[in-house]
């Protein structure tokens, strides 16, 4: 009788453990803002944080963008070039490919660096165009 009930309390320890994937994707998107936001610039792109949004199942880098991509006409010049560079991203990304995998959506949200109020790209990844 003692061995079933400490097989049954192993059980319900590691199944009580287990966590979902979206409040994984919630977890690491979190320590990730926390541990490297701001990011150093790159390539004119700076990621201020990544936030998972459970509801939507929509994975969210905000990022500032400086220097001569912080021009609205050079954003809408470049639009579709910038869509297929994140596109291209996504697809080879084997570090978020547990969230591929699930069909989770990849959303990228730019901001001005000299009006952070101001956003200058917004480009949202379902699974059917990263498939």
């Amino acid at each position: 009788m003692r061995e079933i009930i400490l097989f049954l309390a192993a059980i319900i320890t590691l199944t009580a453990c287990h966590e979902s994937l979206e409040d994984r994707a919630a977890r690491e998107a979190a320590e990730y803002t926390a541990k490297y936001c701001p990011t150093p610039v790159s390539n004119y792109t700076r990621t201020d944080s990544v936030v998972f949004y459970k509801a939507t199942r929509t994975y969210t880098y905000y990022c500032t963008l400086t220097d001569k991509m912080d021009d609205p006409s050079i954003i809408n010049q470049y639009r579709q070039v910038l869509h297929d560079q994140i596109l291209a991203s996504i697809r080879q990304s084997t570090n978020i490919k547990a969230y591929k995998d699930a069909g989770f959506i990849f959303c990228y949200i730019c901001h001005s660096q000299k009006n952070p109020r101001q956003v200058l790209y917004t480009d949202k990844f379902p699974p059917k165009e990263y498939q």
